[in-house]
């Protein structure tokens, strides 16, 4: 059984944004980059091996995805989900179909640049380690990624609507293994053009 696989899902609709959010650019750490750059770069630091989940309408998102890959060497595993639009269920069971072999999921949003690498390690190393789930928490508020063992297989294919793994988390909420951290990178994702600005001071 291979190790657990990382998954970025990037099929949503951007309707509050007024544009396709991730191929907007913003300033992170001194870096003028895109969003979903921005994101990659930081899933790049533990996986070689990623699976990005996009529209099937989405070309450019679709190239500054492979374009970025390219350059830091990375293999990028591109799901064009056709029920995308119906809700993020649909591209969680996708990304799942694409990982049945996998001993665990790591699922993370990527318009959250802001997951710093060592939360993100330590989800990785909790799944692998054979916990049933896992999370960050700031403040006492769950985060992402979330990390899920493959106990969870059959119940995250048979996801849809709009919810995605909610559901799940909020029924097994004691089966968390949680994760305290002190960033709020791990709540902080962008929805509309004013919190870009937000984010760009976080990152400070």
């Amino acid at each position: 059984m291979s190790n657990p696989a990382g998954i970025l899902l990037a099929a949503g609709m951007s309707s509050r944004f007024g544009s396709d959010k991730l191929l907007y650019e913003l300033t992170i750490d001194g870096e003028y980059r895109p969003l979903i750059h921005h994101t990659l770069l930081s899933w790049f630091s533990l996986f070689d091996e990623l699976t990005v989940v996009i529209r099937a309408d989405t070309p450019q998102l679709r190239q500054t995805v492979l374009d970025l890959a390219s350059t830091q060497h990375k293999k990028i595993n591109l799901i064009e989900c056709q029920n995308a639009a119906l809700g993020m269920g649909h591209s969680l069971s996708a990304a799942i179909k694409a990982n049945l072999l996998a001993s665990g999921w790591i699922i993370g949003l990527a318009d959250m640049p802001l997951i710093p690498d060592a939360v993100l390690n330590q989800v990785y190393q909790h799944v692998k380690s054979g916990v049933l789930i896992t999370a960050p928490y700031f403040d006492g508020q769950r985060g992402h990624p979330v990390g899920f063992n493959r106990q969870y297989k059959d119940e995250l294919l048979a996801l849809e609507g709009d919810s995605g793994a909610k559901k799940l988390l909020q029924r097994d909420v004691e089966k968390i293994q949680k994760i305290d951290t002190d960033h709020q990178g791990v709540l902080m994702d962008i929805d509309c053009k004013q919190d870009v600005s937000r984010i760009e001071k976080a990152a400070d």
